[in-house]
């Protein structure tokens, strides 16, 4: 990511631009176990405050350092404990064999798809939500590279154990679980 990247988000965050709480994480967090968990382009941390308050040890990571403290400052609020890292995910390591939850909601880095399998533990669950190409459709100035083929997360994440997957028109999302 370049450095007019992350300016570019920390303006949207420094305007008052919050990222919201996921259904699909609402839907699915049960089936990992508790424990350490993940969120990858965090934003403003509804998902790893949500994450933390169920009893899951979460890191959370993203580009924009203004989001970053924003999230900070809600989990205080919360009265929950997150690690926020502000780091550029072209660059994070992400530790191997350490997560019983990854998640990742509108963020798209395919370089990242073997680290994030390496990332969790046996039994560990994965779920990523993004937009696909019929994203094009409601956004003609959507940058195409960070928009999925329709059917391309399976195959991103081909050594996991699929448990679920939809596409609803221009999102796609994936559930799986490390088996191994």
């Amino acid at each position: 990511m370049s450095v007019e990247d992350r300016e570019r988000w920390d303006k949207r965050y420094a305007g008052g631009w919050k990222t919201q709480l996921h259904r699909t994480l609402l839907e699915f967090y049960h089936l990992a176990p508790v424990g350490k968990a993940l969120e990858l382009a965090c934003g403003t941390g509804e998902n790893a405050i949500f994450l933390a308050k169920v009893g899951f040890d979460v890191d959370a990571i993203d580009v924009s350092c203004v989001a970053i403290d924003e999230a900070k400052k809600r989990a205080l609020e919360e009265g929950v404990q997150v690690n926020f890292i502000c780091a550029d995910l072209d660059e994070y390591k992400l530790p191997t064999d350490t997560y019983h939850l990854v998640i990742n909601f509108y963020y798209l880095n395919r370089k990242l798809s073997e680290a994030i399998v390496k990332a969790l533990k046996p039994g560990g669950i994965l779920i990523f939500e993004t937009y696909n190409e019929k994203h094009i459709i409601l956004r003609e100035d959507f940058n195409p590279l960070y928009l999925l083929k329709c059917g391309e997360l399976p195959d991103l994440f081909k050594d996991l154990e699929l448990i679920y997957h939809a596409e609803n028109f221009n999102v796609s999302t994936f559930v799986g679980r490390k088996t191994t």
